[in-house]
This record gives structure tokens, sequence and C-alpha cells, in this order.
């Protein structure tokens, strides 16, 4: 009886499996094939990004009665209390330059974009530690989805100005088409701080709880709820916080004006962008190794 098996030589070969080879030689030592290295990780990633992207945002509030209304939730519960707060008297705010609700929101709202692309790194390549430590792929892509999908949440949050500005009666100016790159500015700035923390972020879980509590003072740190301060300690705190300039010129861009902290604005953006690909540097060389000991 004859045998319906190919021959042996038809048969296709295995795919060789990856090797993972480590020399002495630093990957710094070669600028050049480093960020070839970064640039063809990322291109690899986006189809496993955005399948990650669409889950994470479908499963995010699946199992929640008011599903998508969350998101709207938190700057509106803030934005009330410290209305309250203001009007009752037991807060004294100084002149905003604008209506007291439509200030706390836009502010509210930037700091919530930062502080949301500041722990989304560190949280989705948590969340996706098995996977990573048993299957091979880009160690990036969980965290291109969850920036997506913090970027994507923050930009649809924004919809919140129309009926703000129509119930405080707010006039924006021209110069509100410039607000989206304040806004991102915030998104950028947090990024990447949160690429910078990612690695020691895998190590120690204090990581993430020391970013939950700076989260709970740094917003009193920034002029989010009050006007900048231009005395004492609360003023020097201010000053030498580079997401004040980042607040108050997103404000401004609303209203026209003042521009006073636009130069310090660009400035800390140029450096939050160079903080971005140091971070991202880092990210490319530890994350991997850092993986392959926790699998060991």
């Amino acid at each position: 009886m004859s045998s319906s098996k190919p021959p042996i030589s038809n048969l296709p070969s295995p795919s060789p499996l990856a090797v993972t080879v480590y020399t002495p030689d630093s990957s710094l030592a070669d600028p050049r094939r480093l960020f070839r290295e970064m640039a063809a990780e990322l291109k690899n990633s986006r189809e496993l990004a955005f399948a990650l992207f669409r889950r994470d945002l479908k499963a995010q509030f699946r199992q929640s009665v008011l599903g998508y209304v969350w998101l709207f939730f938190p700057p509106i519960a803030t934005t009330l209390v410290w209305f309250f707060l203001n009007q009752s008297g037991v807060v004294s705010v100084a002149d905003t330059g604008m209506p007291y609700p439509a200030f706390v929101l836009v502010g509210t709202l930037l700091w919530q974009a930062f502080l949301e692309s500041l722990t989304k790194p560190i949280i989705s390549l948590s969340a996706s530690k098995t996977m990573l430590v048993k299957l091979n792929f880009p160690r990036i892509a969980p965290v291109l989805a969850g920036i997506g999908q913090t970027t994507l949440t923050s930009a649809v949050r924004l919809v919140l100005l129309i009926p703000i500005f129509v119930f405080a009666g707010v006039e924006p100016s021209w110069t509100i088409v410039f607000f989206p790159l304040a806004y991102l500015s915030m998104v950028l700035l947090g990024i990447a701080i949160g690429s910078l923390l990612t690695p020691i972020g895998l190590l120690y879980t204090d990581v993430a709880r020391a970013i939950t509590l700076f989260g709970q003072f740094g917003m009193y740190a920034t002029p989010v709820v009050y006007p900048i301060a231009t005395s004492g300690l609360l003023g020097s705190i201010n000053r030498i916080n580079p997401l004040t300039y980042l607040v108050e010129t997103g404000r401004a861009t609303l209203v026209g004006g003042p521009f006073d902290t636009l130069p310090l604005a660009l400035l800390v953006s140029a450096c939050a962008f160079v903080l971005l690909m140091i971070g991202w540097t880092i990210f490319h060389i530890t994350v991997p190794r850092i993986i392959e000991r926790m699998g060991m």
C-alpha cells in the first residue's frame, strides 16, 4: 500500500527561532544602528498596538452601567466641588480672568490629560506582564495602545468645553485653534516622564504608588483650580513647576491672552520632546532585558 505522505524534501522548513545575542558592547556605541532598531520596532508594533487599543477601549467600560459617561464624570465632579466651595465662601479664589467654572474645568482637563499620560505606560506594561514573559512581540506595543487610549479619551473630554462656555458666558477667541497644541504638550510631557519611570516601575510597585500620591498633591502645586500665586511658598512652587506654564498658556489660548507664559511653555514642550526621546531609548534598551529576567 503506497503512502500519501509528501516527500520530506517537499515539506516547508520550520521557521528559525529568534535568537537574542548578548555582547559586552553597549547599544549606545552605535547610535545610528540603535535608532534604526527603535524605528523598526515602532513600525512592526503598529498592527498589534492597534488591536490592543481596540480591545482595551471596548473593555474599559464593558461592565459599567453608565459606560462612557464615566469619561466625563471626573472633570465635571471636580468643577462642581470647587465651584461650590468658592460660591459658599469656604475657599476664596482671586480673580481668574474668566468665569470660575470654566477656569476650573479647563485646568482640570489639562491636568488629567497629563496625569493619565504619566501613568499609562506603567499601567499598560504591568497589565501585559504575563503575556510579555510568554510571547515574543514588540515590547512597546502595549505602551502605544495605552497612549492611544489615553489620547483619545482625553480628546473626547474636550467636548465639555462647549456647554461650560455657553453656561458661563465665555466668548472664545480665535486663538482657541492653538488649544489642542497646549493639550498635546501636556500629554507629551506626561508620556515623556512616564517612559522614563516605566523600567523602574516594572521592578518596583512603589513607583506606581508614588505616582498616585503625586497626583493627589501635584494638582495643588499647579494652578489648576486657582490663578498663579505671585508670592510666598506657593508662588515659588508655581514658578519652578513646568506644568504651570503649559496650563496657563492653554487657558490663554481659549480667551485670547495674556500670553506671558508662552515662551516658557514652548521651552517646556521642547524639553518634553527631548525627554521623550531619552525615555524611549532607555525603554528600548532596558525593558526587554527586564522582562527576560522576570521570565527566568
